[in-house]
């Protein structure tokens, strides 16, 4: 799922950044890459949205160097780039044509883009589909060769694991939490000890009825102004602390489907019905342990990438001409 995800945001952060070539440029080498060369035009493709926005906004005796300023640093990415692929050609490392195709279908998918919609992006950027699939190919390649220099020579200790999961414990720990129907029977801010008294008795009325066997639900409905006909008014997720403290006593301590007592608050007198009781959530660490080791194997893989990208730019050689 790791690396489903980083493909398709590359993949569709690099769809949309490009865009077609605007104007003629004389090819010639950027750099060589372990004898292998970047053309210019493959820097000034890479480079076109930026290079265009730039462009546009600088005065003609400067674009030369405006050019200069935003394909340099693309070109140190694009030879970092290969040198990844030539590295992962000598390991061996393959990509299948249904692994770039589930690729694309996810990108589609993950972005909501129609087989028509997709389509037109291609052809708006001046990509076509072999040309994207490449692209991909290119990313998946990438993507096993992290994983096969880097994360797969990553070990997970149990005291690593045990760390984490007392780091981290508060967020998978779930509190006990319930869903009810409520019903008030409203109060005036300055009530009289008579309407007092005459609140109280109608919300005993009204318990006795639902405990009797009519339906709470249609008692909230008909006594509660804006609650649609035929809807059930059901609260979301209550956990403990989200009520008032007398409210929170009722429902907490009430059975599934129980009734509570009339609760006398500051609105006036409240009626609980719980319709669902979640239980408390307290996770075992044997329950969280491959989740954890994932999470620390790619903690590690981030801090272990830009030594591992110095180490493999070392070792190779590079000649920038541009």
């Amino acid at each position: 799922m790791r690396m489903r995800t980083l493909i398709c945001r590359a993949a569709l952060a690099a769809l949309l950044a490009a865009s077609p070539v605007a104007a003629t440029v004389v090819d010639g080498i950027a750099a060589v890459v372990n004898g292998e060369i970047i053309t210019l035009l493959e820097l000034e493709k890479a480079g076109r949205a930026a290079l265009d926005e730039r462009l546009r906004a600088a005065p003609a005796a400067e674009q030369e160097q405006v050019r200069r300023e935003v394909l340099r640093p693309l070109l140190d990415q694009l030879v970092l780039q290969r040198i990844q692929s030539q590295r992962a050609r000598r390991a061996g490392i393959q990509v299948s044509a249904q692994e770039i195709d589930a690729a694309v279908a996810n990108i589609r998918e993950d972005n909501r883009l129609s087989e028509e919609m997709f389509d037109r992006l291609l052809q708006e950027r001046g990509i076509d589909r072999e040309e994207y699939r490449s692209q991909i190919q290119d990313q998946i390649r990438l993507s096993k060769l992290v994983k096969q220099e880097i994360s797969a020579r990553i070990t997970v200790d149990d005291r690593e694991v045990a760390a984490w999961f007392a780091e981290h414990l508060q967020e998978w720990r779930r509190p006990e939490k319930v869903r009810i129907r409520h019903l008030l029977v409203p109060l005036p801010a300055e009530a009289s000890p008579g309407e007092i008294e005459a609140a109280r008795v109608k919300a005993a009325a009204l318990r006795a009825r639902a405990v009797g066997g009519v339906d709470f639900a249609d008692l909230v409905r008909a006594e509660t102004p804006g609650v649609a006909p035929g809807s059930d008014p059901v609260s979301g997720e209550i956990a403990r602390g989200e009520l008032s403290p007398a409210l929170e006593l009722a429902a907490f301590a009430l059975p599934l489907g129980g009734i509570s007592e009339p609760v006398r608050g500051p609105a006036g007198f409240h009626l609980v019905q719980v319709v669902e009781k979640i239980p408390a959530y307290e996770p075992a660490l044997e329950d969280l342990r491959a989740s954890i080791e994932q999470k620390i194997v790619e903690r590690k893989t981030r801090e272990r990438f830009d030594g591992w990208i110095k180490q493999i730019r070392a070792e190779s050689l590079v000649e920038i001409r541009y």
